[in-house]
């Protein structure tokens, strides 16, 4: 189920920064930058779990 969250996270993350004009809302585009920074270091760490 973890794994399932983490990577729906990681393609809603995507489409998010992926939306016209996402780019030209700074604030939007940090916070989005930084999920998604948080949401793929947590894929480093599982798949050395492994």
């Amino acid at each position: 189920m973890e794994h399932f969250v983490h990577r729906e996270n990681l393609a809603h993350y995507r489409r998010l920064l992926a939306e016209p004009g996402v780019a030209d809302d700074q604030a939007r585009y940090q916070v989005l930058m930084r999920l998604l920074a948080a949401e793929t270091a947590k894929e480093a760490t599982h798949h050395g779990e492994r």
